[in-house]
């Protein structure tokens, strides 16, 4: 009988492992599934510029319209369903990071990619 003990207290330490695992990633899975769909939205408007180069914030919204972020094994998944709003959110984070310039021509506030 005190032959199966180690097994026992391992299969223990083994289920409180997987089990704490769990319960982290779950506690941090909307703020990385936030993080994940912010660096898309971000990507897809560095191409956007690239590809047009100045745009206003109007003509951003349906490059980032119905964007979506998943982690991978996981059924939840975070979407954006108002593109004006997350706009607002990620367009003064690329300008305080460098990433663009906002500029305002006669009355419009246009934003460009830097120039490296």
């Amino acid at each position: 009988m005190l032959q199966y003990i180690p097994y026992i207290l391992l299969f223990a330490f083994a289920t409180m492992l997987i089990y704490g695992w769990g319960l982290w990633r779950t506690m941090r899975q909307g703020r990385d599934l936030s993080n994940m769909l912010s660096a898309k939205g971000i990507s897809r408007i560095k191409k956007a510029l690239k590809k047009n180069g100045a745009m206003t914030r109007r003509e951003l919204e349906p490059f980032v319209k119905g964007l979506t972020a998943r982690q991978p094994f996981s059924r939840e998944q975070i979407g954006v369903t108002e593109p004006g709003k997350f706009l607002d959110s990620v367009l003064p984070y690329m300008v305080r990071q460098k990433m663009i310039t906002e500029k305002k021509d006669s009355g419009k506030v246009l934003y460009e990619l830097n120039k490296k």
